[in-house]
């Protein structure tokens, strides 16, 4: 998960981020079952278990200045092993982040555009080239 979050994760988040927001915010990608309260403090394994039984991939961003923060569920881990499954599931993170990031209070109001890779974008370990 540090691959996914380091390499195509981050950067999508940092997109939408001016250059001094870069180092204040903290990314951080979980695979568990369901979200409970714990992608709060990603250290911690608080998940329960959905009807479905599959494992997600979560994202949480948090802006450490103030502490504000949201999670996002990418999708199903076993979906996003397919390059075309996994840009889907970046353009909702890109749509939902910034979404959240104008009702911030270090970007309140501002219209901020994430750049969601394509297929042909990824690094070679997931599009398998």
């Amino acid at each position: 998960m540090s691959k996914l979050r380091d390499q195509v994760i981050r950067p999508l988040i940092q997109s939408a981020l001016v250059e001094q927001e870069i180092p204040e915010v903290a990314v951080a990608v979980v695979v568990g079952t369901e979200f409970h309260g714990s992608l709060r403090e990603p250290g911690e394994t608080r998940w329960t278990y959905p009807a479905d039984g599959h494992e997600y991939v979560w994202v949480h961003v948090t802006y450490l200045p103030t502490n504000e923060g949201s999670g996002w569920r990418l999708g199903r881990s076993e979906d996003l092993h397919d390059p075309a499954a996994l840009v889907n599931a970046l353009w909702q993170l890109g749509s939902d982040f910034e979404d959240w990031v104008c009702e911030t209070t270090f970007a309140w109001g501002e219209e901020r555009h994430a750049r969601v890779p394509k297929v042909r974008d990824l690094p070679e370990w997931i599009t398998g080239a």
